[in-house]
Order: structure tokens, then C-alpha cells, then sequence
């Protein structure tokens, strides 16, 4: 059980009474992880329990300013690359991927009875937005002549390059080089950590990355993917989340300091 003066971590004002309360909602299969860690660590398991869901906030938070921002600059080159605002009808080759994520957002928003270019774009799921910078799929499946999509040459190099215009310092910086697979990777970290913090799966562990078997980064592997998106997206708001992060504020807080 925890108590205000239970660990030098968080302080959470808990009584006995209402830790008992809180263990018996969590279920035992959830929580024993927590109590292994807590033994191997000197902690309070419930303390450890309570900081993981303070920091699964601080990072939906925190990625709900860059989901935005990473979804409004990758809008804007695209409306430039089709000289039209509803690009996701124009001539762009999209696999068949993207192309059926394109679908359910325009049914999703015709349900609204509002249809308008913006409206489709906000309703794209975050995963839509790093699928752009893969090499792309197949495009026309059900045809006996398959083609690919080219998303190396029809959207990074045609412009969407162009969206991170603080992409090519970070990564310099970083002693590494400045290309649609290295911002790929980068979002992908961002959107793990947004999927696994929105699912209410535990991140005291580290977040484990779909489709890498055997790949896992820590909380702060994936907060640090977060400052670089923010610098590579604009340098002012790279500035600005280094001072304001909520993630950044909650990360050394963790049971026990």
C-alpha cells in the first residue's frame, strides 16, 4: 500500500483503505508485474502503478501537439504536390494500404453529414502519416497486373522531404543521415508510444515496436523521439517542448528516486 510518505517518488494521498481499493480494480494478472518490479526495485508496487498511468497521460498529452502538427505539415506538402485540397482524390498514386485508410475516413466523416477536405484529413489515423514515408505497397491488388506504389519518389523526393524542414540538423547532429527511412523509424517510435499509452498497456517496461521482433526502446528512448520530431516539424516548437513537456517533468519522478 502507499501512503504520502511511502516512497521519495511521487506523492500520491492515498490511504490504506482506498490503496486496498485501488488493488482491487487493477486485476491480479495486471498488477503482479508491477509487484515484481517494485521488489526488484525497492518501490511501492502501487506507487510504481499510479507513476505509469501519470506518465501514460503526460505523453498523450504530449504527442496530441505533434500528431497535429506532424498531420498539418504533411497536409500542407501534400496539397502542394497535387495542387488541390483534397489530394486524397487527386492523381497521387496511394497503395492500397493508404488508399483504404483514405476510404473509411471519407465514410466516417459522410456519416457527419459535413464533408469537407479538412474534415477527411483530421479523421486519418495517426499510422496513416508514417505509412507515407515506407517505400509503398500495392497498388490495385485484385488486378492480375500488380503495380507498386513508388512513395520514395512520388511523395519524399516530389516534397513530403519538405515537411521537416529541421529534419536534416537533427540528424546531423546526431552523426546520422537525413532520409524518409530515418524519419520513418522516428515516427513510428512516437506513434508505439502513443498506441501502447492509449491501449492503458504498462510503459514501465519500455514500449515494444510492431513489426520489429525482439525490438523494445524505453519510455525515455520514446521521449526522446518526441523532442526530435518536434525539432525536426519546426524549430520554435522543438524549443518550446523541451521547456513543456509533460513527459519530461513526470520521467525522473518514477518510483523510487
Amino acid at each position: 500500500m502507499t501512503s504520502p510518505s511511502s516512497s521519495p517518488g511521487p506523492t500520491y494521498n492515498t490511504t490504506p483503505s482506498e490503496a486496498a481499493a485501488l488493488e482491487r480494480i487493477i486485476s491480479p494478472e495486471r498488477f503482479k508485474g508491477f509487484e515484481d518490479e517494485a521488489a526488484s526495485t525497492s518501490c511501492v508496487a502501487l506507487d510504481l502503478y499510479l507513476w505509469d498511468r501519470d506518465l501514460a497521460t503526460a505523453a498523450l498529452g504530449d504527442i496530441a501537439i505533434l500528431e497535429v502538427a506532424l498531420r498539418n505539415a504533411l497536409d500542407e506538402r501534400l496539397e502542394i504536390l497535387a495542387n488541390r485540397r483534397d489530394w486524397y482524390d487527386s492523381t497521387i498514386e496511394f497503395d492500397d494500404r493508404s488508399r483504404r485508410s483514405i476510404q473509411k475516413a471519407k465514410r466516417d466523416v459522410r456519416r457527419s453529414g459535413n464533408f469537407i477536405p479538412a474534415r477527411v484529413i483530421a479523421q486519418l489515423m495517426f499510422g496513416f502519416w508514417p505509412e507515407l514515408l515506407e517505400a509503398g505497397g500495392v497498388i490495385d491488388e485484385k488486378k492480375s497486373t500488380k503495380r507498386m506504389a513508388n512513395y520514395e519518389d512520388d511523395l519524399w523526393r516530389a516534397g513530403l522531404s519538405k515537411a521537416f524542414p529541421g529534419g536534416r540538423l537533427v540528424a546531423s547532429h546526431r552523426g546520422e543521415k537525413f532520409d524518409s527511412t530515418w524519419m520513418h523509424v522516428l515516427i513510428k517510435r512516437v506513434h508505439a508510444l502513443r498506441n501502447r499509452a492509449g491501449h492503458h498497456e504498462s510503459l514501465y517496461k519500455g514500449i515494444t515496436m510492431p513489426g520489429q521482433q525482439g525490438t523494445r526502446i524505453t519510455v525515455d528512448d520514446a521521449h526522446e523521439a518526441c523532442v526530435l520530431l518536434a525539432k525536426c516539424l519546426d524549430r520554435d516548437l522543438g524549443t518550446w517542448f523541451e521547456k513543456n513537456s509533460q513527459m519530461a517533468k513526470c520521467l525522473p519522478l518514477r518510483p523510487p528516486l
